[in-house]
């Protein structure tokens, strides 16, 4: 028969050290409670010293993947100008997973520093201050009093080693024609701070992009947020159709030359037939013809190639890529962050824990000696 097994005296004795501990926690409680206290002043600091934040979201349905074949109506006009659309196959667009990379990117990144926006108005009925994202990003930007501090040393020394030396002022070469090798220090903390700010991800479920613009002005945030869309829309189509544009660029060139040639054979004959209308010979005769059939294939020339211009305008207005706004920019009414209520919880939970970790190692600590001055007197 199995026989109970009997309660030793360390899992009583583990039994009352647990109760005398939450004994110790009861009777520190005014002190918990006035951690808890000073965890929830901390909480409401911090919390009223970090900056608003405002968010706007626009969520837009890319141009879905089509197969790479033209449509028939396409291919039978193309295939009356002598041309094979599909034998390079269909240009895909960009993939929606490489969008997060795109617009962290240091090129798209500088195509908002000249991007005029005008902050929200401090007062009713008062026009708001109208800069570029550049001058807002790198000097209209608020801070918590913390960095001041944190930076405060390394800007201490930049002053130290700037005494004695001759101080110019850097002037910023325009946008468009900034040496991204040498890219000046104002443009990478411009670039490094907006791309904190600027965000796109896709919905795996509904395949939609939700681009987001966190800023510190509503108004500002609605404006990046709608350039940011415009700016992809842009970037989507300039990847899509490089081929093909770069094909209408040199199917217009070519028409133009044969266009030339074709004229240049026309004057040829008519030049020809009007000195030579009193003359009858059969060397004539045969220059004239000779000069005729010149000028006839030059012209069919001339025609295929503006067949060319046109099939390929058609084909560059199919391989647009068209993103639809599912929802529009629209400027927020409330501050997405910091979230004061749960700031000011989270650091009362912290200050009451840390108490009650301060009462528990006391305790613990007082209670090792005796433990020890017992055990060696037996």
């Amino acid at each position: 028969m199995t026989q109970e097994r009997p309660v030793s005296g360390t899992d009583k004795e583990k039994e009352i050290d647990l109760l005398a501990l939450l004994r110790t926690v009861w009777d520190a409680r005014m002190r918990i409670v006035k951690y808890a206290a000073i965890g929830a002043v901390a909480g409401l600091v911090i919390g009223f010293s970090i900056p608003k934040t405002y968010v706007t979201t626009i969520k837009m349905a890319p141009e879905s993947k089509t197969g790479g074949g033209t449509s028939g109506g396409m291919a039978g006009l193309a295939a009356m100008a002598g041309i094979n659309l599909n034998a390079g196959g269909a240009t895909e667009g960009i993939t929606p997973e490489i969008f997060p990379d795109i617009v962290k990117s240091t090129p798209f990144l500088l195509e908002f520093a000249e991007i005029p926006v005008t902050l929200t108005p401090k007062k009713a009925n008062t026009p708001g201050e109208r800069m570029t994202l550049f001058e807002y990003v790198t000097e209209h930007q608020k801070k918590a009093w913390w960095k001041y501090i944190t930076a405060f040393p390394g800007q201490a020394v930049g002053w130290v080693l700037s005494i004695g030396r001759d101080r110019q002022e850097e002037r910023l070469p325009p946008v468009d024609s900034v040496d991204m090798f040498n890219l000046p220090g104002a443009y990478k903390g411009f670039v490094g701070a907006l791309s904190g700010m600027l965000s796109v991800e896709e919905d795996k479920k509904s395949s939609m992009l939700a681009a987001e613009v966190t800023m510190q002005d509503p108004l500002v945030s609605a404006v990046v947020a709608d350039s940011l869309v415009s700016k992809l829309q842009k970037y989507m189509t300039a990847y899509r159709t490089r081929k093909t544009r770069h094909d209408l660029e040199q199917n217009i060139r070519q028409n133009a030359e044969a266009q030339a040639r074709y004229y240049e054979a026309e004057d040829r004959l008519a030049q020809a037939i009007d000195q030579n209308r009193t003359i009858s010979s059969e060397s004539l005769r045969v220059r004239i013809e000779r000069l005729r059939n010149e000028r006839n294939l030059a012209y069919n020339v001339w025609n295929q190639t503006a067949s060319q211009v046109e099939v390929t305008k058609i084909k560059l207005q199919e391989e647009t890529p068209i993103a639809t706004v599912v929802e529009p920019a629209i400027v927020p009414d409330h501050a997405a962050s910091p979230k004061k209520a749960m700031i000011f919880i989270a650091f009362a939970f912290l200050g009451g824990f840390l108490a009650v970790g301060i009462v528990v190692v006391k305790s613990l600590l007082a209670d090792t000696p005796q433990d020890g001055g017992t055990a060696s007197a037996e």
